[in-house]
């Protein structure tokens, strides 16, 4: 997911000066976000199962699948450099919540 969440991100900044990257952009980080869902799904198997994660790796990882919603519906209707930069922001704020997650154990 790390490695995913990161590559979307330095294309997300790459958009910043190309900007016909910004529907494939939108379409990458939706896919994104649905793999931050089914890793959140896997965690909730993982706790059903006896599996106890300390509370910050639950903090990290609700924020973690919040941070694109949050960036997608902020940027809806916004012009387009404006919803580019929160598109943006959500890309990297998904990197950043999904490394300190892993390293939360």
């Amino acid at each position: 997911m790390l490695i995913v969440a990161a590559a979307g991100a330095l294309l997300g900044l790459l958009s910043m000066w190309r900007t016909e990257l910004l529907p494939a952009i939108r379409v990458y980080l939706r896919l994104s976000l649905l793999l931050v869902a089914i890793q959140v799904v896997l965690g909730l198997i993982l706790v059903a199962t006896g599996s106890r994660p300390q509370l910050l790796h639950w903090v990290y990882g609700a924020a973690t699948l919040a941070a694109m919603p949050v960036a997608i519906l902020g940027g809806a209707g916004r012009g387009h450099r404006e919803e580019h930069l929160w598109l943006v922001g959500g890309a990297v704020a998904t990197v950043l919540l999904a490394f300190r997650a892993v390293a939360t154990g």
